[in-house]
């Protein structure tokens, strides 16, 4: 009779393990736990969640489809490509066995639920992110069709395709191979609060080339008055209508104003045309308030203008606001929030007071100016032919300075008609 079976060893089964485990380090950078490991393209494509285009993700720029794209191909084309880390941000999720540890850097393995991926951020390299998903897509779709090719090729016994399907499936299999050997760093950086994770990418990007106010408008949250753009963002004038990216906007531009002109006017309307928020300002004024306020300016643009209520009812776009009016020039969006605060904080007018005024400025508001135009028959502020006053600092406070003693004064030229002479 046989003895008892020897005890079989299984083979070890992963598809079941919820935690996934590779060799790491991590250390301190800025006073925050950082972990450092690599990962193969197709592991990026896999546990880092694809970036969507379409969707603006709060701390990270507007993604640009077609550099994501160029990149992909870029991985694809060129063997010898090369890439710098990728930098995300997440909470403390992580296990961490440490192994050694030398002269500050811990050497172990790093253990994390595999669904605890959806709570990662990146604070660099979406584009980098995004490119990979695609290229891997890429890779998946044609390697499908060239099999297909092949199959098909077959059976109408045409060798030629069939060779020329076979070359291609080993063409596309290599690059498959290249992106399951080939590896990235990734960096993790821990942080809980997504406030220190927004500055964290303003950080990183302010010290690249290439950024722009608007973007630093956007994410560096130690200004007050950048703290305040994404509430005052929601109002319904500025409501898509701000570009995220770009200062200037050309004259064919969908948006109405830019992130960095937005803050200048929240800027004006809190603190004046010349005002600079001071260090105790900073520390003192809340940003839901500095919002309100300029949230209540641009509610009385739209009920005092009607071609900003038409930009807000859809029926003017800003490019044709720009082509037919001074109020399409964000410098005299300024120099009206100029008047704002000279008449509501330092006179202590009313809103309604205001609006009064903004309203018999209303039917002046055509452009391009003209010589028999109250712009250039009662200012030196503007020349013959144009949508938009002199930029020079002295020039707007000067408009906004002289518009503010006509709400005091009631000039009669302003209940004239304007009609082109």
């Amino acid at each position: 009779m046989a003895g008892p079976s020897a005890p079989t060893t299984r083979p070890g089964v992963t598809g079941y393990d919820s935690t996934i485990r590779f060799y790491a380090t991590r250390y301190v950078q800025g006073g925050r736990v950082v972990f450092s490991l690599d990962l193969s393209l197709a592991q990026v494509g896999t546990l880092i969640p694809k970036p969507d285009p379409d969707k603006l993700t709060p701390g990270n720029r507007a993604i640009r489809p077609q550099h994501a794209a160029d990149f992909g191909r870029y991985l694809r084309m060129r063997p010898d490509w090369v890439a710098p880390s990728i930098i995300l941000r997440a909470p403390d999720m992580f296990a961490f066995d440490v192994q050694t540890e030398i002269e500050g850097t811990d050497f172990g393995v790093i253990s994390f639920p595999v669904l605890s991926m959806t709570d990662v951020d990146i604070l660099d390299g979406q584009h980098r992110v995004l490119g990979i998903h695609l290229a891997h897509e890429a890779i998946a779709d044609e390697l499908n069709r060239a099999r297909s090719a092949k199959a098909r090729a077959r059976r109408d016994s045409d060798e030629i395709a069939e060779v020329e399907a076979a070359t291609r499936i080993r063409e596309l299999e290599g690059q498959r191979d290249r992106f399951a050997g080939e590896r990235v760093t990734i960096q993790i950086h821990i942080a809980e609060d997504p406030m220190a994770y927004r500055r964290m990418f303003f950080d990183i990007a302010d010290n690249a080339l290439g950024i722009t106010a608007s973007v630093k408008a956007r994410f560096d949250n130690r200004k007050v008055v950048n703290r305040s753009l994404e509430l005052v963002l929601e109002h319904p004038l500025l409501l898509g209508r701000v570009d995220p990216e770009r200062d200037r906007l050309n004259n064919a531009s969908p948006f109405l104003l830019s992130a960095r002109q937005v803050s200048e006017v929240i800027r004006t309307v809190n603190v004046g045309i010349d005002g600079r928020i001071s260090r105790r300002q900073e520390a003192e004024l809340h940003e839901r308030i500095v919002a309100d306020r300029t949230r209540a300016y641009l509610s009385a643009l739209v009920g005092s203008f009607p071609d900003l209520q038409a930009v807000v009812d859809g029926s003017l776009t800003p490019a044709d606001l720009r082509r037919t009016s001074l109020l399409g020039s964000s410098l005299f969006v300024r120099v009206l929030g100029g008047i704002w605060y000279n008449l509501v904080t330092d006179r202590e007018w009313d809103g309604a007071s205001v609006i009064d005024f903004f309203t018999k400025l209303a039917p002046h508001m055509s452009g391009p100016t003209y010589a028999t135009s109250i712009w250039l028959t009662e200012t030196p502020y503007f020349d013959d032919g144009v949508m938009a006053p002199h930029g020079r600092r002295q020039d707007i406070a000067g408009l906004a300075g002289l518009l503010t003693g006509w709400a005091m004064t009631e000039p009669e030229f302003l209940a004239e008609n304007p009609e082109r002479r």
